[in-house]
């Protein structure tokens, strides 16, 4: 099936970012019951949002390497990539990489790379500064997985910046890392506002954890 797309405007403070989408992320889907199948990748969520808006007001990645894990279309990534960022986008779903490379090129930026790979069997031969990722520990069933690729590709002392709506899961995941890794924490929350009648207004949480490695976890299982 052709992947249908179209353009559109994300506004930050000072930045509008032109991205490429899927059009009908509903005729994506294939098979409901399973939730592999669920293209979560195909929409920009409110963590995106609110994690590309930190990435661009708070960060400097000048000559870093960093990787963005599950990253859909990849707007923190394409963000990354403009605070200096060698960015480095990671999916299950080659048409979530497909659209993430296109919207860095879209965006100025050349030289990204891509992993396709799977949480439940990651295998990446490189190490990064930096991994981000927008609402990516919303299930704990995956804590166990992400938190060895956590380990496994940063550079010691590298840091992890995640976003998030207020997930239970993901705070009490940040806790545990917190606890068993001696990273420090600074925590953000960033209002987003975004065109839905319903549900316009969040507040995205950023957690920004450095210096973990100097002490390896205890068990960080799901």
């Amino acid at each position: 099936m052709r992947l249908r797309t179209k353009e559109i405007v994300i506004k930050l403070p000072g930045l509008e970012l032109p991205m490429v989408v899927v059009e009908d992320v509903e005729a994506l889907i294939t098979d409901p019951a399973d939730e592999d199948k669920i293209p979560l990748w195909a929409e920009i969520w409110p963590a995106a949002r609110g994690l590309a808006g930190y990435i661009w007001e708070n960060m400097d990645f000048s000559g870093l390497k960093v990787l963005e894990l599950g990253s859909g279309l990849g707007l923190p990534g394409v963000v990354a990539g403009l605070k200096g960022a060698r960015i480095t986008f990671s999916d299950y779903q080659p048409g979530a990489l497909d659209l993430s490379c296109r919207n860095a090129r879209l965006n100025g930026l050349t030289g990204v790379g891509r992993h396709l790979g799977d949480w439940r069997c990651f295998r990446l031969g490189e190490k990064y500064d930096w991994i981000v990722g927008s609402d990516i520990l919303y299930d704990p069933k995956f804590h166990g997985f992400l938190a060895r690729i956590f380990l496994d590709h940063t550079v010691r002392g590298g840091g992890l910046l995640v976003s998030h709506p207020g997930r239970k899961p993901t705070f009490e995941f940040i806790e545990k890392w917190r606890r068993e890794t001696g990273s420090l924490e600074e925590h953000a929350i960033v209002p987003v506002q975004i065109d839905d009648p319903h549900f316009p207004y969040y507040e995205i949480h950023i957690h920004k954890l450095a210096g973990h490695g100097l002490r390896g976890p205890d068990r960080h299982g799901g």
